[in-house]
Order: C-alpha cells, then structure tokens, then sequence
C-alpha cells in the first residue's frame, strides 16, 4: 500500500498495488438499514487501486444513508506492467478476466450472506470508477455463467446486478475506428 504524497480535496490518499489475493470489507449502516447492498469496485486502471478515494470514502457516505457496502480489492497487477495479464479488460476476446471473476464471486456471497447481513437479495448493485466503471459495465453485461469453476453455494447464486452505476467508466474503447 503506498499513500500518494499529493493532496486529493486537501488529504493525501491510499493506493493499493500487487493485488493478487481479492479480498471483501463489508460496511454496515449505523442507523436505519435499508435492506439495500452495493458492491464497490475502485478504480486504478486495473494496475492498482484508489482503495480511499474510490471505495472507502464512497461506502462511508451509503452506510450514513442505510445501505449496506462490500469494498471488493479485485486482482490487480503492479508495474511493471504485463500487458498480457488475465487482470485487464479483454475487449471481445472472449477471454476471463480475472477482476470480473472477483466480481462475479463477489456478488454471489453476498446474496448467500443476506439474511446475514440484513439485506434484501433482490436490492443488490454495484458502483464503480474509472477501471471499476468497466468492471461495472462487465458483470451487467456478462453475468449468465461464472467464469470459473464452481467453489461453493456462493457460486450459485446469481451474480447479476439489480441496479448498475458506472462512474466515467475507462477502458471502454475497443480500438475500432472512428466511422465519419
């Protein structure tokens, strides 16, 4: 974990690198609870992520308003960069990414833990910035089957979001070219 030494809205911020073992931080509402759960995806540009600015400041701010938070710390490689890494986004490869893999297992251990943590397994979504925005747009769009082997009863529940919120949303261009 590295703190960026410039200021961000006057503090300085986390940066999280060599993300290879994803772990889930689960955030509850101190009040009244909604029965609502979103699951975060920080950015980074799938080399790192803005654990802080992108994901624990985010799930501060829904638990005040009674929704429930699980921070996903998905895969991400360090530099130098291997460019051929399962980690990044696959652009029509038909290829697993090993982020969308995290989020796919992610949502269904949510949804297996909901009376758990007092949530409504119908009112689960997913927020995500800049790389996280991509994995967003990914798992909305890529959720009928599991991109790994099956490991528990987790990984039959479904990981379809109910409600999606990409924010700008990066590596969305597939280097087609631009039609005038």
């Amino acid at each position: 974990m590295i703190v960026k030494d410039h200021l961000v809205a006057g503090k300085t911020w986390l940066w999280v690198e060599n993300v290879t073992q994803p772990t889930i931080t689960v955030y509850s509402p101190t009040g009244k609870n909604a029965g609502v759960a979103v699951v975060v995806f920080p950015g980074g540009g799938f080399v790192g992520l803005a654990i802080d600015l992108e994901g624990t400041e985010v799930c501060d701010w829904l638990t005040s308003r009674g929704i429930t938070c699980v921070l996903l710390k998905y895969r991400a490689p360090s530099p130098p960069y291997d460019w051929h890494c399962d980690c990044r986004p696959n652009h029509g490869l038909n290829k697993s990414t090993l982020a969308l893999e995290d989020a796919q297992r992610t949502m269904g251990l949510v949804r297996l833990h909901a009376a758990d943590w007092h949530i409504d397994p119908r009112k689960v979504g997913v927020i995500g910035f800049s790389a996280g925005g991509y994995l967003v747009a990914e798992i909305s769009t890529d959720f009928a089957h599991r991109l790994y082997q099956p490991i528990d009863a987790a990984d039959k529940e479904s990981c379809r979001p109910d409600f999606a919120v990409a924010v700008y949303p990066g590596h969305l261009w597939t280097g087609a070219k631009h039609m005038d």
